[in-house]
């Protein structure tokens, strides 16, 4: 079996040879550079250089030493970005979107600093904010890159957040909550402008790599630790019909599996995503309130995959000695593996920070209990 037949498979909701194991298939199931090359020192892997893609984050296309030592299944195609950052000479920079970054004081992470329609009053200036114009440069590489990955389960990723990140950061996330509760056409205009440029933005990368793809990545991160950001209802009435309608289409253009990735307590929006289409849910974040292991497997298991949730980042992998990790991803992977329908990863990407044994006895635990 493939890692693409395996991947597939699990998608399907049926039992593979083993679970299928994703390192680096999308930009939250990677790691951050320092991790990498921690990893590659501490195993004597051939170093194939750092490339970053999500700049943001500071986390890495893995290195295909890493990939290949632990038999991950997926390959992460990654969009560009329009153009690279102008580097306004001040200490900051300004992506595509107009959004100003700096660096974090300890040099791990880019923090947005400002927010290009945070002062704007009326709908005729959400209308006449100008977005970037799609560039050859955002798909340089990645036929080629799907070409050499045959075998892998190809994962197209970096359209990042369209209908509530996006926003959120477009206008600051007080004013964009606060359109989200108005009547004043300000959600409106800016949800509905966002999602007829990502539609064309979908058109442009398919008519520049085809069809070569088995799983398109989104994401729109809407959970608190505690529950939703915004209540069901809401969501349904503002967000979901549009979240609806960009599915459709990316599935109509690629014919393709949908992976989205949404942070934090969601359970309540989980039926919705299923309505809408979502075949795979990530990152399943086990340590937010009503995302326990059992209890989702037990009420969505057979209805959408669950892509994550191996391990706890915040606290386990992070601060725990490499037993406890052991026990906590045995555990975990034994209740989301029955039937099919998981693929591994720990939530999230591994931060600075993490000790690289952990890391290890995570992927060897894996590996352990991976088989069907």
């Amino acid at each position: 079996m493939t890692s693409k037949e395996r991947v597939l498979t699990a998608l399907a909701h049926k039992e593979a040879d083993r679970v299928p194991l994703d390192i680096g298939g999308c930009g939250n199931t990677s790691m951050h550079r320092l991790v990498e090359n921690a990893l590659k020192e501490t195993l004597h892997l051939e170093d194939h250089g750092t490339v970053i893609k999500h700049r943001e984050s500071g986390c890495t296309v893995t290195d295909p030493s890493i990939t290949e030592y632990f038999g991950s299944d997926t390959c992460m195609v990654h969009l560009n970005e329009a153009a690279p950052w102008k580097d306004n000479g001040d200490g900051t920079f300004t992506d595509m979107w107009g959004f100003k970054k700096r660096m974090d004081p300890q040099g791990y992470y880019y923090e947005t600093i400002s927010h290009p329609l945070e002062n704007a009053e009326t709908t005729e200036e959400i209308e006449k904010f100008e977005f970037f114009k799609f560039t050859d440069y955002m798909v340089e590489g990645i036929s080629e890159r799907i070409a050499q990955n045959q075998d892998k389960c190809i994962i197209l990723d970096g359209f990042r957040e369209p209908l509530f990140g996006i926003p959120s950061w477009l206008r600051g996330t007080a004013n964009f909550y606060m359109d989200l509760m108005s009547d004043d056409g300000m959600a409106d205009t800016l949800l509905d402008r966002l999602l007829e440029h990502h539609i064309a933005w979908v058109d442009y990368v398919y008519d520049r790599i085809g069809p070569n793809i088995d799983i398109f990545k989104w994401a729109d991160d809407m959970g608190s630790q505690q529950a939703p950001l915004l209540s069901p209802q809401l969501y349904r009435d503002m967000i979901k019909p549009r979240h609806a309608a960009f599915v459709k289409h990316v599935k109509e253009k690629f014919g393709c599996k949908v992976l989205f990735h949404c942070c934090g307590a969601i359970r309540p929006l989980i039926d919705d995503l299923i309505e809408i289409g979502i075949d795979a849910l990530n990152p399943v974040q086990i340590s937010a309130v009503g995302m326990e292991p059992e209890g989702l497997k037990r009420d969505f298991g057979d209805r959408i995959t669950f892509w994550g949730g191996g391990i706890d980042t915040q606290h386990i992998l992070q601060f725990s000695d490499a037993d406890t990790v052991r026990a906590e991803v045995k555990k975990n992977l034994l209740t989301f593996k029955k039937g099919g329908g998981y693929v591994f990863a720990q939530v999230h990407n591994i931060v600075p920070g993490v000790p690289v044994e952990n890391v290890i006895a995570m992927y060897e635990t894996f590996r352990e209990y991976a088989g069907y």
